[in-house]
């Protein structure tokens, strides 16, 4: 008895040791996680940091063909024979000249200076538009991943909770079927009602599985997103305050800032000073040379150091300078309209978005009435049916409005906290402009 009474005051403090130093409960990261996440380790993120970066190392690259340029060439021969001539001055020794010498070493640098060359010079303001406009892509790449992320948040968030709508029926469902199974065994049901209860159970257990599923899914897509996995122990509150937003007018105030845009335009700067450059390379170009020799075989000259200073002008005019004109002329015509659908898209996109918001204002609203209705009328149902006034298929019904109802409300707040979202977005707000501070939509 001893023994047993020991073992059980064990257990106690083992309990209480468990309970007041249970870790705190875990739940699903906020989505600036995710955010910074995608920020860091997104494939299209990488991918347009790497663009601005060969275009940057290629505007350099086309300023260096425009500056001076040093060029250096060094030599080292060894002649098997060496040849040196006697030459005498008028009225002086004869002195040595070595044409050959056995071990010959010869060098050179050389200095040229670009003096005239417009199209090299319109092809650098070319090549920093289309810097520009890489660093600019990188902007609206950073805007499209975090839409992506947000959608792709909220959702989650959104199945989350329908897993644990679908447990809450199930539950009730169970309910049901001991509650059919009570009135059975006191024979005021038939077993008709038990099989019906039994066969609802089970179709909530299939809904189950399937929202289960839906929330495995969006979380490994939230994760190639972001890079960051998800943490599904608990459930996040999805609610909106079903606010207004502001005039539409507002919204489109910034279209032609808009990272999209200012891409397409700089694409379109660019394409023109390559047109530009096109046409001016009918002009010829001038350039100078200064080359310094060096070598211990000066020959008949008698000076190991030399200089050579020119002048180069260079100057190509053939059918295919005129061709290359109209392609280039073609390619600005392209660039205009591709600019022009930026424009478009973009207003489209916050158009859409501002009108999304509005109708899912209404939506959601409805919805939360239509939730209250339903529960309301579920919980009169199975009172009515447990007093044996109403039949068990009203009751089914009932419960299965009441589950539609709150899987319509879940959905309605998550597509109106998300377009949201996407509406500063498709505006060019960032929702979290700075990474190490939080903010909300």
């Amino acid at each position: 008895m001893q023994r047993i009474g020991g073992d059980i005051i064990v257990a106690a403090l083992l309990f209480l040791l468990l309970v007041l130093y249970s870790l705190p409960s875990l739940a699903l990261q906020p989505v600036e996680a995710f955010v910074v996440g995608a920020r860091q380790r997104n494939p299209d993120e990488l991918e347009a940091r790497a663009n601005l970066s060969q275009q940057e190392a290629q505007a350099d690259s086309t300023l260096g063909r425009v500056l001076p340029g040093v060029r250096a060439r060094g030599s080292y021969t060894r002649n098997q024979y060496g040849v040196v001539v006697d030459i005498a001055p008028p009225g002086g020794p004869p002195q040595p000249v070595s044409l050959v010498p056995r071990d010959q070493w010869d060098g050179s640098a050389t200095l040229t200076v670009p003096l005239i060359d417009l199209a090299g010079f319109r092809r650098v303001g070319a090549a920093k538009a289309s810097a520009q406009a890489a660093a600019h892509q990188l902007d609206s790449t950073r805007l499209l991943v975090e839409g992506q992320v947000v959608q792709g948040y909220y959702q989650l968030v959104a199945n989350i909770a329908l897993v644990a709508a679908s447990r809450s029926a199930l539950e009730v469902s169970r309910e049901g079927l001991r509650l059919a199974q009570a009135r059975y065994q006191a024979g005021a049901a038939a077993a008709l009602d038990v099989d019906r209860a039994r066969a609802d159970v089970e179709q909530q257990v299939q809904q189950l599985a399937a929202a289960e599923l839906q929330v495995a899914l969006a979380a490994r897509a939230l994760e190639s997103v972001s890079s960051v996995t998800p943490d599904l122990s608990a459930t996040v509150p999805l609610s909106d305050d079903l606010r207004p937003e502001s005039n539409l007018a507002t919204f489109e105030a910034g279209l032609a800032r808009l990272p999209a845009v200012l891409t397409a335009s700089a694409n379109t700067r660019a394409a023109e000073k390559q047109a530009d450059a096109q046409r001016l390379a009918l002009a010829p170009t001038i350039a100078g040379n200064f080359t310094e020799f060096a070598t211990n075989a000066p020959g008949f000259t008698g000076h190991d150091w030399t200089y050579q200073a020119a002048l180069t002008l260079t100057w190509n005019l053939d059918l295919t300078s005129f061709a290359d004109i109209r392609v280039q002329n073609a390619v600005v015509d392209a660039a205009r309209a591709r600019e022009m659908r930026a424009i478009l898209s973009a207003g489209d996109a916050i158009h859409r978005e501002w009108n999304t918001v509005l109708a899912g204002v209404a939506r959601s609203r409805s919805a939360r009435a239509g939730r209250e209705a339903a529960t309301h009328a579920a919980a009169q149902a199975r009172e009515r049916y447990r007093a044996g006034t109403i039949t068990q298929l009203d009751l089914l019904q009932a419960q299965r409005d009441a589950f539609n109802a709150e899987v319509s409300r879940i959905q309605a707040d998550a597509d109106l906290v998300n377009a949201r979202a996407q509406l500063r977005l498709s505006s060019g707000r960032s929702l979290f402009a700075d990474s190490g501070r939080k903010g909300t939509p």
